[in-house]
């Protein structure tokens, strides 16, 4: 994962931010906040997680594309 390490510190802080909305889901639940709320945070970080995920999918494929 090479091409990973270029953009290290982008990824980094977007797996932060990601654990912090998992910590916020597990407060939320030990409160027990309303189904809404939960289920707000949860699509919240299911998105954060396919954005970081197309993040990386992207990149490996521009850099393991063979040049014509």
């Amino acid at each position: 994962m090479s091409h990973t390490v270029r953009e290290k510190q982008k990824l980094l802080n977007r797996a932060r931010r990601i654990r912090g909305q998992a910590e916020a889901i597990v407060r939320a639940l030990e409160q027990e906040k309303g189904c809404e709320q939960v289920m707000h945070l949860i699509a919240g970080c299911r998105g954060a997680i396919n954005g970081l995920l197309a993040e990386v999918v992207e990149e490996h494929i521009r850099t393991k594309t063979p040049k014509r």
